[in-house]
């Protein structure tokens, strides 16, 4: 080879290394700017989280639409009964009110269905004071009537409609009779009046009274059947069944 070709060689040989030298540079001075030339990814945040209302004691529908303003969803469980929420009304929450949980997640709740089922107590022979209490205390609606009744106390239940032992639920009706003290009649007064046997009977057993001894005398200035008087005398109050006595002018029946 001559001296020409060997210098030209050598000079293609070196512009070779010497490109190749500059592209390794460039690539190790290029990386570092162009990674950090890249925007960083931003991480998503996280929503804000809210604070759980106070749901009991509220109609579902009601609590849907103050969940909704927190942008928070309703869930119902189940329906149960409880011994002192009324029917329809939330009685359980899940979260608690005043707890903290993220935007779009459900409040889940109970809704009652009313007092459970409750077994009637004896009441009977009770002051009818202390049997309502007894059984208003179940949630029953108690309804009196009273009877007179001259061997029980006066405000003494006498009889109960519902069977003790027997259940009822909240808002039944419950009838109770109570013993009332005996009406005190007063006896009519029949002086001077016309003595009518049946008429008279009639009226003194309206009165819870009854006709006694009917006793006849002859007294000549006085029209027959004339009432002298009665034994006890008119106007005055006796126990119911009091036989009442008569004495009547001389009667021609």
């Amino acid at each position: 080879m001559s001296r020409t070709s060997s210098v030209i060689a050598l000079s293609v040989t070196t512009s070779l290394i010497t490109s190749a030298l500059t592209f390794v540079a460039l690539q190790i001075w290029l990386v570092p700017h162009l990674k950090s030339s890249r925007p960083e990814p931003v991480a998503a945040e996280a929503p804000a989280p809210v604070e759980v209302p106070r749901l009991l004691g509220l109609r579902p529908d009601d609590a849907k639409i103050i969940l909704k303003e927190k942008n928070l969803l309703l869930s119902l469980a189940k329906t149960t009964p409880h011994p002192t929420v009324a029917a329809g009304l939330i009685h359980t929450q899940v979260p608690l009110a005043g707890s903290l949980i993220v935007t779009g997640q459900s409040v889940v709740v109970e809704v009652s269905s009313g007092p459970p089922p409750a077994a009637v107590p004896l009441v009977v022979g009770k002051g009818v004071a202390v049997g309502r209490a007894e059984l208003e205390k179940l949630g029953l609606v108690v309804q009196v009537k009273t009877r007179e009744d001259k061997n029980a106390a006066p405000d003494t239940i006498l009889s109960q409609n519902i069977e003790p032992g027997q259940t009822a639920t909240s808002g039944a009706a419950i009838e109770l009779v109570v013993a009332q003290a005996a009406a005190t009649p007063t006896v009519p007064d029949y002086k001077g009046k016309q003595f009518n046997k049946k008429d008279i009977t009639e009226e003194l057993e309206k009165l819870g009274l009854k006709l006694g001894k009917v006793s006849y005398v002859d007294i000549s200035d006085a029209r027959n059947g004339f009432i002298y008087g009665t034994k006890p005398e008119g106007g005055k109050q006796v126990d119911p069944g009091t036989a009442i006595d008569f004495r009547v002018q001389y009667l021609d029946e």
